[in-house]
């Protein structure tokens, strides 16, 4: 990070501060959340290379929905250590692996850009939805990529969140304008995804791959993840002057509504997935 970035991060009234729940209050839209992902973010792991016996790191593992999905690939041969710098999600994840009797994890309360773990020790790094609520994205992949052991496979998920709207247009679009006019006020960038190939590239990854793609939702459980986001981040986004709470609570009504309307379409942020190497040398 340059002197004049930090600079301009420390005249932020919350810089890189997290505006979604944690805990018990963030389980019911983090499930929603991987419910609409893991499908394509499965397949692109074991695109990748991910299979049974691999040590994995999953930065950002939150509540260990992925942790869970990824310890079940590689095995009991294999193990997954989840790292998160909240410890009320460590607790749900830890929770978690316990009911699923998943033996071969642990997790780790930490920073995503100095983790503390062994260098050049995992087969695999892995994050989804993690970057964007960085202030030095930068920072973490090379976290990522000095954990990797030389030929080492690095996975990363991000979404531009300004991209979610509906069909046709009803207040869900709510989300993709507040979420985009809160970045900057936080020194973050939640159209990220857009950029992620070429912020992988530049981080000294070689052989990257790119997939896109953007869920529609018709029906479900699933349809609730823009509003139960603008939800749990409503403090951040009064708090930043972007609306008032009665403002608030009338675009909730007014999204529980189009959720609930059967000819409105939900399309959830746009995800990038990228997949590359650790060079041998």
């Amino acid at each position: 990070m340059t002197k004049e970035k930090h600079m301009s991060l420390n005249a932020l009234p919350y810089p890189g501060e997290y505006a979604l729940a944690t805990g018990t209050t963030a389980v019911r839209r983090l499930q929603v959340l991987h419910n609409i992902y893991s499908p394509v973010g499965r397949r692109v792991l074991l695109q990748a290379g991910l299979k049974n016996g691999m040590r994995v790191a999953d930065f950002g593992c939150g509540v260990g929905l992925v942790s869970r999905m990824l310890a079940e690939i590689v095995g009991p041969s294999g193990s997954v250590t989840g790292i998160d710098l909240s410890a009320a999600q460590l607790e749900q994840a830890r929770a978690l692996c316990k009911r699923e009797r998943l033996t071969n994890t642990h997790f780790v309360e930490a920073s995503a850009y100095n983790t503390g773990l062994e260098r050049g020790s995992f087969d695999l790094v892995y994050c989804r939805f993690l970057l964007l609520h960085l202030t030095d994205p930068a920072a973490c992949l090379r976290e990522m990529r000095d954990l990797l052991r030389p030929g080492g496979v690095l996975v990363v998920e991000d979404g531009d969140l300004t991209s979610a709207t509906s069909v046709p247009p009803t207040a869900l679009d709510a989300f993709a304008d507040l979420f985009g006019r809160l970045g900057p006020t936080r020194g973050l960038d939640y159209t990220l995804g857009s950029n992620l190939y070429q912020l992988v590239v530049g981080t000294e990854f070689s052989n990257a791959s790119l997939e896109v793609h953007q869920p529609a939702v018709l029906k479900g459980e699933n349809r609730y993840l823009l509003k139960w986001s603008v939800e749990e981040a409503g403090r951040a986004f009064v708090d930043a002057g972007l609306i008032t709470w009665a403002e608030l609570d009338r675009t909730l009504l007014e999204m529980q509504e189009a959720i609930e309307n059967p000819g409105v379409i939900v399309l959830m942020p746009r995800m990038s997935l990228v997949w590359a190497r650790k060079a041998l040398s």
